[in-house]
């Protein structure tokens, strides 16, 4: 049976108000504000956790401290690194299980003592369509993930955060600069510096939906389809030096432009 965004919505907002003193977990993306919004339409007395990271590039702190503001919420902030864990440095097929773990681990502790009961994510159905191992992580957890739940897509998350009128609704999906790393590649700063400031640059330049695939001392280009002609045409040649200044030394752009989960098509399931 299928449900109207209204019908979903209010599924969603009954869910928020049964549950025990909540606490959310909060990345500045569009899916977690819009669990937040429903939080505040629903009256719960949520509270909000953001685990800040050097996996994270600096706009997404930004968006965060933005809708700080723009939603009217206190957040608590917590700094885990997962760089200090020898298991997700060495970035095998499990290394997003390795931070997920880390970072609600020490989100629950926070949480747990200031009294909150349950632990949300901004989880929802498309979620479940990719190589997700940082969801067995929360799952073991106990995290919840009330979009899940109630039914939401990612279509139906920006049209509700349309409807709520946030500013992120149309906010792409950014994971973190860690999956930019070809598996059994070594994670570090140095690499997440390049990746950043690369990504960084080719947005400078106007380029949208962009992804830097770090393969050791190559760049793998992917941009969204309908730009493609006109990265390997008329911006050619910035997109080689914007690379290039990042710390590469080979750049290549990939045809198949870009596509969500393209580093895990290497992985035996």
């Amino acid at each position: 049976m299928k449900y109207t965004l209204e019908e979903k919505e209010a599924k969603l907002i009954k869910f928020l108000q049964q549950l025990e003193a909540p606490a959310l977990a909060f990345s500045g993306g569009v899916d977690s504000a819009l669990l937040l919004a429903a939080c505040q339409k629903a009256k719960a007395d949520v509270k909000i956790f953001s685990a800040i990271t050097p996996l994270m590039p600096a706009f997404e702190k930004l968006d965060i401290t933005r809708l700080i503001f723009e939603l009217n919420f206190k957040v608590n902030f917590l700094y885990p690194n997962p760089l200090n864990l020898p298991e997700f440095c060495a970035n095998d097929s499990k290394r997003c299980y390795h931070c997920k773990k880390l970072l609600f681990s020490t989100i629950k502790a926070e949480a747990e003592k200031l009294g909150c009961k349950t632990l949300m994510d901004g989880a929802n159905i498309d979620d479940l369509g990719d190589y997700r191992p940082g969801m067995q992580a929360t799952k073991e957890l106990g995290v919840i993930s009330p979009l899940l739940e109630c039914g939401f897509t990612k279509a139906d998350v920006r049209a509700l955060a349309e409807k709520y009128k946030l500013s992120i609704a149309k906010k792409p999906a950014y994971a973190c600069l860690a999956s930019r790393i070809a598996y059994g590649e070594e994670v570090n700063l140095e690499k997440l510096a390049q990746i950043e400031k690369a990504e960084d640059a080719l947005k400078t330049l106007g380029l949208t939906d962009v992804r830097v695939r770090h393969h050791n001392n190559l760049a793998r280009i992917e941009v969204a389809p309908q730009e493609i002609v006109l990265a390997s045409t008329k911006m050619r040649e910035q997109i080689i030096s914007a690379v290039k200044d990042a710390g590469f030394a080979y750049v290549t752009l990939d045809l198949q432009g870009f596509r969500s989960g393209s580093m895990n098509v290497s992985i035996k399931k």
